[in-house]
């Protein structure tokens, strides 16, 4: 699924469907899912038509409720490739900044 050329509604429907297809493979019940996670059954239908937003707290409840939290460290996987200014991997970069034009030093305003 090439979700680049996708709208938001559409990846929604689509992760929606991948958690409904763990759900039915698990043999767990939407109303045991909304019991487990505090949502209410129009919310988890909404989620799965893409109609509205659905919050990361709950799709985290509802990993959970299906046994597939495991899932997240694969959407996210750790890495060794990042080295900020060429120090080692564990120091982050504590801001992104602007690139900044190049200093011409002090400048009185009256030059051309």
């Amino acid at each position: 699924m090439n979700y680049d050329m996708m709208s938001d509604e559409d990846i929604i429907r689509d992760i929606a469907q991948r958690v409904e297809r763990l759900r039915i493979s698990h043999q767990i019940k939407e109303s045991s899912i909304c019991e487990a996670t505090g949502i209410s059954q129009k919310t988890l239908y909404n989620f799965k038509k893409g109609a509205t937003g659905f919050s990361l707290r709950y799709f985290i409840r509802l990993l959970r409720s299906i046994d597939e939290i495991d899932r997240l460290q694969l959407m996210f996987p750790e890495t060794d490739e990042y080295r900020p200014r060429g120090g080692n991997s564990s120091e982050l970069a504590k801001r992104v900044r602007d690139k900044r034009s190049v200093d011409r030093g002090f400048v009185w305003g009256d030059e051309k």
